[in-house]
């Protein structure tokens, strides 16, 4: 942890520095390591301005804040904003890619008026950390003419959830997939 404190046209008392210290512990909770702090304090007429600027790990935050009356509300008031950017890309950071998810429109969908969720009250919509639709590592996946029990064989021999096929028989495409309780699911849509 490194802070500079620096003050134009007021003298920093040890309490201000002591603040900009505190601040900047809580900084580094959130960012989970060191981070190089610069506090300059600066006081003009009957303002009192504050402004921080922070990195950490090759990402730099910067904040300005102005009273009037209390220096201590202004250094406060711009570690505060220091904290919300850094929050800000830490969570772009983790969302590689910062786009929205292919499926963030049906995140937002609300059940139909029917439709109830256990204990007779509307379902709420799944939160966005939980309900994501992610695509699976293959591209396209091949459609082979097979006929069900062959689509199971296929199915137990491998690693996959869900196998999608042709059915032989009836032409149409057919989705097999592994169920928890060990047996298999079959999807045959009606078109």
């Amino acid at each position: 942890m490194s802070v500079e404190c620096t003050g134009r046209n007021i003298e920093l008392t040890s309490s201000l520095k002591e603040l900009a210290r505190r601040q900047t512990q809580r900084l580094e909770r959130r960012l989970g390591g060191p981070a190089v702090v610069r506090v300059v304090l600066s006081h003009e007429k009957h303002r009192f301005g504050a402004e921080v600027i922070a990195s950490h790990r090759r990402r730099h935050w910067k904040a300005q804040e102005e009273t009037a009356g209390d220096p201590r509300a202004a250094v406060t008031l711009a570690f505060e904003k220091i904290d919300a950017q850094a929050k800000r890309d830490l969570g772009r950071r983790r969302d590689r890619k910062h786009r929205a998810a292919p499926g963030q429109s049906i995140r937002k969908t609300r059940p139909a008026a029917g439709e109830l969720a256990e204990g007779g009250s509307e379902a709420e919509p799944p939160s966005p950390a939980t309900a994501r639709i992610v695509r699976s590592g293959q591209r396209r996946l091949p459609a082979k003419p097979m006929s069900a029990e062959e689509a199971g064989l296929r199915l137990e021999n491998s690693r996959q959830e869900f196998l999608v096929f042709r059915d032989a028989a009836s032409e149409k495409i057919s989705v097999l997939y592994k169920r928890r309780d060990g047996d298999f699911g079959l999807i045959v849509p009606e078109c």
